[in-house]
């Protein structure tokens, strides 16, 4: 039996995100074929906590754990660890020196798509529409009046390297944009500001599933909140997701296009989502990928696997064997 090591938790803002999406992949992994083992990443600590309640730490030496004195060796990683250090590049270089297969994209990809602004950069090299934007590091003297220029009002501002819209926040007038760089530069060394741009938001999931790079579907996110933030994820009640969205063929077509290039040009691996902004003239801008996505009950990509009639059990395993075979 294939012994599966799942990581989850993290040292971000996404730690109890990450448990639950963890949590719910482990319950979709065929028991019959997988021996998983459930370990928290919080600060230094990889964790396993036994049915007896002890907990045990995994020896990052030759990255095994011990159980009633049996060494347990691992044949696979299952990454659901969201925000740092799993979805930046740290984790998986960890993986990559130690020779260890795991599912995701690998420690180059994860750590240029986890950074908003630089992702920008390329994923607009590939052709594809981004918003305008301007980068500024937290010693850095901010000009106003440049990201005005550039960005006008309202905008948003990100903090560089986070997920689940943690230290987001939308800027109306000046005063609002100085408190949001301040929250941003409390959670990141690094700020993005990015120009508002109305529309409705999409999002697309694409999956390397037995062999071949797959657009899942297209989804709306009808937020009751004034953007797509933290708690509208998180939080039952907060938004409606439409899969399929309802919009024209040749949009559809467009964003899984999209999706699809950035996906192969970035050398993603397993599953991913992208979300855009469509303006009412219906062109898709890009707004992030996720290399790591929510996938708890309620997330978005469980819900595009299910539209293709794909069972999760069999989706989730194949991840893992892709990541054995690769």
């Amino acid at each position: 039996m294939t012994k599966v090591a799942l990581f989850a938790g993290g040292n971000s803002g996404e730690h109890e995100i990450s448990l639950k999406t963890g949590r719910n992949i482990q319950n979709m992994l065929d028991k019959s074929k997988f021996e998983t083992y459930f370990i928290v990443v919080k600060g230094t600590d990889w964790s396993y906590t036994h049915e007896d309640g002890s907990i045990l730490y995994v020896n990052k030496d030759d990255f095994s754990l011990t159980i009633n004195q049996k060494k347990i060796q691992f044949d696979v990683v299952f990454n659901a660890l969201h925000g740092d250090p799993g979805e930046n590049g740290k984790l998986q270089s960890y993986f990559e020196m130690m020779n260890i297969p795991y599912t995701g994209c690998d420690s180059f990809c994860s750590a240029i798509t986890f950074n908003k602004y630089f992702c920008n950069i390329a994923v607009a090299k590939f052709g594809v529409p981004v918003a305008p934007s301007v980068h500024f590091y937290k010693d850095e003297i901010i000009n106003f009046q440049e990201i005005i220029d550039i960005c006008g009002l309202p905008c948003f501002v990100k903090p560089c390297n986070s997920g689940s819209s943690v230290g987001v926040n939308k800027a109306h007038n000046l005063e609002e944009l100085k408190e949001a760089i301040q929250i941003a530069f409390s959670v990141d060394q690094q700020i993005m500001v990015e120009q508002f741009i109305p529309g409705r938001e999409l999002t697309c999931g694409v999956a390397k599933f037995k062999g071949e790079v797959k657009a899942l579907a297209v989804s709306e996110i009808l937020s009751k909140k004034e953007f797509y933030d933290f708690e509208a994820k998180y939080t039952p009640g907060f938004l409606e997701v439409v899969t399929p969205a309802d919009i024209p063929s040749d949009l559809d077509q467009k964003i899984k296009t999209y999706s699809e290039t950035i996906f192969k040009r970035f050398g993603c691996k397993g599953v991913v989502r992208i979300d855009y902004i469509v303006t009412p003239e219906n062109s898709p801008i890009f707004l992030e990928i996720n290399t790591i996505p929510g996938q708890t009950a309620v997330s978005l990509v469980p819900r595009q696997v299910k539209y293709n009639n794909i069972d999760l059990q069999e989706f989730y395993g194949a991840l893992v064997l892709d990541a054995l075979n690769n």
